[in-house]
């Protein structure tokens, strides 16, 4: 996984590439490279805006500041490549992504939940495995001691 520093890297020399093929006339579907790794990019920097980082900032607003700011960077530049499939006479093709990216969102998080759904029962069956096996442990061993008991009043 890329960190979130490296991904807004990324998608600003992914947007500047996006730029450069428009300035240059380029048909918007000619950058489809550089359009994928912009939103792969910032998806990993929205990502890393949601969750507990494990580098230390030196306020909470700080680190507010950095998550916030970078996100409405690359938030404008997405609006702005949206008005670029617009002008160019692709709006319904922008709408496509768009409802294919939220139906993908859905499927992600939905699998996510089954996954740690999956993942807890593993471990419920394996802890439940472990403490039968204690317990059958621990029975055996009574009986051994139960019946070594009688064996030695027997013996006496």
């Amino acid at each position: 996984m890329i960190d979130p520093i490296s991904a807004f890297a990324l998608a600003q020399g992914a947007i500047k590439g996006i730029q450069a093929a428009i300035k240059m006339g380029k048909d918007i579907q000619g950058s489809t490279g550089d359009v994928m790794k912009f939103f792969d990019a910032k998806d990993v920097v929205a990502k890393e805006a949601v969750k507990d980082p494990k580098k230390k900032y030196s306020s909470a607003t700080s680190q507010a500041m950095s998550t916030v700011m970078q996100l409405h960077e690359l938030n404008k530049a997405e609006e702005e490549l949206k008005w670029h499939f617009i002008n160019q006479g692709q709006s319904a093709l922008w709408t496509q992504i768009v409802l294919e990216r939220n139906s993908i969102v859905q499927r992600r998080k939905a699998q996510e939940i089954l996954d740690a759904k999956a993942a807890k029962n593993r471990k419920e069956e394996i802890d439940e495995a472990i403490t039968m096996g204690l317990c059958i442990l621990v029975a055996t061993a009574i009986f051994a001691l139960v019946g070594w008991g009688i064996i030695e009043l027997k013996g006496k």
